[in-house]
């Protein structure tokens, strides 16, 4: 039976303790879970545990044979296959085929047996071969990115909050190969999802740089915040006959619908339906094929990985740059006070952005697009990577904004907080809109969220 072993691990950024002797075992077969806030140091134990980052002190071992030692080091780091939090850091190639078996090549896999996986996971994750890696969606790049670690039959897997983008579907296939003999590896799987937690053989959380046993108050429940149903408000984005496609392909066909002040919209739907590309026409990042697209106000949007929106020197001058842009006055304070709401504490603001843990990124992302105030804000899987924290104070930012007037879509595969906090919601299938009107009559209807690939809430009252 083989072991992954790490023992008095310490390590650090610019003299910051991150993790602080941490010791942590994993046997073939054996699946354990880590949880924790963000920035406590999932994400380092895990590249410290893979061989990706060196510890200051402490030492990682697979049966015995430690990293860092040399030409081993290659050969041990063969032994893991892992998953990045932002699919897009792990791949290579921009072809589904060659990504999925470019890791299975370099793990010195025999031909006929990478063909057979490949073939497995193509049907296992419903990969449409036709397209480039540059063509999925964010939850299809998710899917790839654990199809690719998955094919290298690696003795030991680390998941990095994979689920975090994956749709219904997606979460079903992931749990069905975790659950199955598929791998037999040892699987270290970073959550935030309690019950995927519970299927583990244990669980542990990172706190203040320790690892402790996890217990059931370490799962909290969404915080219970609704927002009341505005009608009436002025038209901030109105779509007349919309239709899209890339290099031919149509992806939206013939959508209509209007958006109003104080509105929150859910936009839900399979991975791959649309929704991103109906978000960046609302925008006018993207130009419609046919139809008419009808803008009001200042719109604002946080896209998918918001993290990928920092560039600047420090939080606050990236924060900053949008009010500046904008001829907002008060940029600073205003800036402040968004940072303030998503709970990026003073004491960061002066640090590179790109020194942050990816929660914290996506909280300054976040902050970065509300900082510009705008009548309509478009937010696309706001709540992947945060902890409960950041899911509560983008929860309360939300109901303010709306209070105040402005316009919210928010896309996302959690059906459990759109439940919450949309009073509609608009539900896309096959680039059509499939359903258009109250968020309890869709949750509640088994058959069609079957139909549409999100998760029912049943009796939602």
């Amino acid at each position: 039976m083989s072991l992954l072993s790490a023992q008095n691990i310490f390590f650090g950024y610019d003299e910051l303790p991150i993790l602080k002797k941490i010791s942590l075992s994993l046997r073939d077969g054996e699946k354990v879970a880590l949880v924790g806030k963000n920035g406590s140091g999932k994400t380092t134990l895990s590249l410290v545990l893979a061989g990706i980052f060196k510890p200051l002190s402490g030492s990682v071992q697979i049966d015995g044979v430690s990293f860092w030692n040399g030409d081993e080091n290659a050969l041990i780091q063969q032994n893991i296959g892992y998953v990045f939090q932002n699919p897009e850091d792990g791949f290579v190639a921009s072809d589904i085929f060659r990504e999925i078996a470019f890791a299975a090549e370099n793990f010195a896999i025999l031909r006929d047996e990478i063909l057979a996986r490949i073939k497995e996971l193509l049907a296992q994750f419903e990969f449409d071969t036709g397209k480039s890696r540059l063509e999925l969606s964010g939850g299809m790049k998710a899917r790839l990115a654990i199809a690719s670690a998955l094919a290298t039959g690696a003795k030991f897997l680390i998941l990095d909050e994979p689920e975090s983008f994956l749709d219904l579907r997606g979460q079903r296939a992931l749990k069905d190969i975790l659950s199955a003999d598929f791998t037999g590896s040892g699987i270290l799987h970073i959550t935030r999802t309690a019950e995927i937690a519970q299927n583990c053989d244990s669980v542990y959380v990172i706190e203040d740089g320790t690892l402790r046993i996890a217990e059931d108050s370490d799962f909290q429940p969404l915080p219970d915040i609704k927002i009341e149903s505005i009608n009436g408000g002025e038209v901030v984005n109105k779509f007349d006959d919309v239709s899209f496609g890339y290099n031919g392909d149509a992806v939206l066909k013939n959508v209509s619908f209007d958006i109003r002040r104080g509105e929150v919209v859910g936009l839900v739907g399979a991975s791959g339906c649309g929704k991103t590309t109906l978000a960046l026409l609302c925008a006018g990042i993207l130009k419609q094929s046919n139809g008419f697209i009808e803008r009001n106000g200042r719109i604002s949007v946080a896209l998918q990985f918001p993290e990928r929106q920092l560039f600047a020197d420090t939080v606050m001058d990236d924060v900053m740059f949008g009010p500046k842009n904008f001829g907002i006055k008060n940029a600073e304070s205003i800036s402040q006070n968004a940072l303030e709401m998503l709970g990026v504490s003073a004491e960061l603001w002066e640090n590179s952005p790109f020194l942050l843990s990816d929660g914290q990124q996506r909280r300054v992302g976040l902050a970065g697009v509300i900082a510009v105030q705008p009548d309509l804000l478009i937010l696309d899987e706001p709540f992947a990577s945060l902890d409960n924290d950041g899911i509560s104070r983008v929860l309360n930012l939300i109901a303010k904004l709306a209070k105040d007037g402005t316009a919210i879509i928010v896309i996302t595969h959690r059906t459990d907080i759109i439940a919450k906090i949309a009073h509609r919601t608009i539900a896309l299938l096959n680039g059509k809109i499939e359903y258009d009107g109250d968020t309890k009559i869709l949750l509640n209807n088994i058959e069609l969220c079957e139909q549409i690939g999100v998760r029912a809430n049943i009796q939602i009252v």
